[in-house]
């Protein structure tokens, strides 16, 4: 079987589309030594640690100097048309952007469909216009695969799809997503960061859905309550990157509850992310919705206690190795919070759970279900072509 791949996102390997297509594909050439995979782009981009061939198909000259018509023009007309000349028998699609004329049998990733379910991230309407036409284009796909029981319902219900035709393959953290026990590395990432012993981390986005202001109010509770003056508050990124009201600013929550000091909000290098999570003292996630939500899963990988919330797919992927909390309730969040900071054994306990937990979720794994989902594919083509 030859299996084509859409690694438009190959251009953007630390979005979250990015780095499945880059764990999928790496587990992928680990599993599998029978199929033949193309992976098919709209530009060059560097192929040295690729697993599998690239193969470059522009767009027209038309559309490519225009960054939102080349993004659509790929996906609806060169990318579909580009598998059909590579011969490919199934074209994997890995974020939701089917073809709605697709000319081979297409599998596609639909990992939510937040745009669909919140309003505030469709603000205008060529967005609106982009998510009709991927969601009408999804009915035309062999299968769907989606990364949590959640999100499977989600799609049945808003884009109204056969249940028998959506697929869950959970997502799963990297390999480099280990306990970080080595003292020294552990006290020059705190220095890299401003951190003293004692810190609680966010990590996950500041969008409007993740409920960071929330979060610096539940904060500001705690530390009075825990009665550590050192105790500080890490949340990953920069509100000076992103602003309007799908991003809400967490700074002045904090100044108007005094604790601006307290809080440091840093963009997190990758290759200091585990050393983060492994040295937290609590890692907490209030967010309002996730397709699956990976960033707990990480935290869990290095051993950290995990306070997140009981929405959507998340209480999915914690299951009973992390406290879950109603992220609209401050107070649940607050003594869910100060339990984990003044209770060594649960700490403990929880720290444990955690890599018990994530032990659970592999890239092998998700590769070998969508390797079995290529599979059906093509065996329901092949169906349909006797009929």
């Amino acid at each position: 079987m030859k299996i084509g791949m859409n690694a438009l996102f190959f251009q953007y390997p630390a979005t979250g589309s990015g780095q499945y297509m880059t764990h999928l594909l790496s587990a992928l050439a680990e599993i599998d030594s029978q199929n033949e995979y193309v992976l098919l782009g709209p530009r060059p981009v560097e192929t040295s640690l690729l697993p599998f061939p690239y193969h470059v198909h522009p767009v027209p000259t038309f559309a490519a100097s225009k960054r939102n018509m080349s993004k659509v023009v790929w996906e609806q007309f060169t990318a579909p048309s580009a598998a059909r000349k590579e011969g490919v028998d199934i074209f994997h699609v890995p974020y939701f952007a089917p073809p709605l004329f697709p000319r081979t049998a297409t599998v596609v990733t639909i990992p939510d469909v937040i745009p669909l379910r919140l309003p505030a991230y469709r603000p205008d309407n060529k967005v609106k216009a982009y998510m009709n036409l991927v969601s009408r284009a999804a009915r035309y796909a062999k299968l769907v695969i989606t990364v949590s029981q959640h999100a499977r319902q989600d799609i049945i219900d808003t884009l109204q799809l056969p249940a028998e035709r959506v697929r869950v393959i959970y997502e799963a953290a990297g390999k480099e997503y280990q306990p970080v026990t080595d003292n020294e590395r552990l006290a020059a990432v705190r220095k890299s960061y401003g951190l003293k012993e004692r810190y609680i981390l966010y990590l996950g986005g500041l969008d409007q859905r993740k409920n960071v202001p929330q979060l610096v109010h539940a904060f500001a509770s705690v530390h009075r309550l825990v009665g550590d003056p050192d105790l500080q508050l890490l949340i990953a990124g920069n509100p000076d990157k992103q602003k309007g009201p799908l991003f809400p600013d967490p700074r002045p929550v904090a100044a108007d509850l005094g604790m601006s000091g307290q809080i440091i909000y840093r963009f997190i290098e990758e290759e200091d992310k585990s050393a983060l999570y492994s040295g937290a003292s609590l890692f907490v996630f209030p967010s309002l919705y996730e397709g699956f939500g990976l960033t707990p899963l990480e935290a869990m990988s290095c051993g950290a206690p995990v306070v997140c919330s009981n929405r959507t797919s998340l209480p999915e992927v914690v299951g009973d190795a992390a406290i879950t909390v109603d992220p609209d309730d401050t107070q649940a969040l607050v003594e869910a919070m100060r339990r984990v900071l003044t209770d060594d054994a649960l700490q403990a306990d929880l720290r444990v759970r955690s890599i018990q937990r994530a032990t659970l979720f592999s890239w092998q794994k998700t590769a070998t279900e969508t390797l079995a989902v290529y599979e059906e594919a093509r065996t329901k083509t092949g169906a349909q072509r006797k009929r």
